[in-house]
């Protein structure tokens, strides 16, 4: 009989909550629309805990506008990541957001420059979002104009938790 010895669990490591580099293209709507929806279970942040969120998107290059989003807490939950395609052909970003010794306080680089690794004039992105119950992680997209295209080539989401 051979007996299979577990591993301890990671203790102060990060672990990959969802990734696909299935694309998922919105095209034909000017409404703010869902491409990617991950589940973060409750509690599973814990008071100190970080999501680490890497979109990479493409979008059709013209100067019509195309925003990309992250947000927390449903489709009308708060923005923490942004990217406004106007005249790109693609993106990847990389937003580190951060309980804040509270389950319901979060800290962030602006929502805007979730890519920037320089310094800024922006004030850092504030949320209040509860994390001590299941939150959804939502990736949209939104198009001025329909005959465009906005696409989630990529996505990656890794949690810390930290009590």
């Amino acid at each position: 009989m051979v007996q299979l010895i577990q591993p301890p669990p990671l203790v102060n490591a990060f672990r990959v909550l969802a990734a696909s580099a299935v694309a998922v293209p919105l095209t034909g709507s000017t409404s703010e629309t869902a491409l990617a929806t991950i589940s973060i279970p409750a509690g599973a942040m814990g008071a100190n805990g970080i999501l680490r969120i890497w979109p990479f998107w493409s979008f059709t290059n013209n100067a019509n506008v195309k925003t990309a989003r992250v947000r927390l807490g449903g489709i009308g939950g708060t923005q923490i990541l942004n990217a406004v395609g106007a005249n790109l052909g693609s993106i990847q970003q990389l937003q580190l957001l951060r309980n804040r010794n509270s389950q319901s306080s979060q800290v962030g680089i602006p929502a805007a420059l979730g890519n920037l690794f320089n310094g800024t004039s922006g004030a850092p992105l504030t949320a209040t979002v509860d994390t001590s119950v299941a939150q959804d992680l939502v990736f949209t997209g939104q198009l001025a104009s329909g005959a465009d295209t906005l696409t989630l080539e990529s996505y990656l989401v890794e949690i810390l938790y930290k009590a």
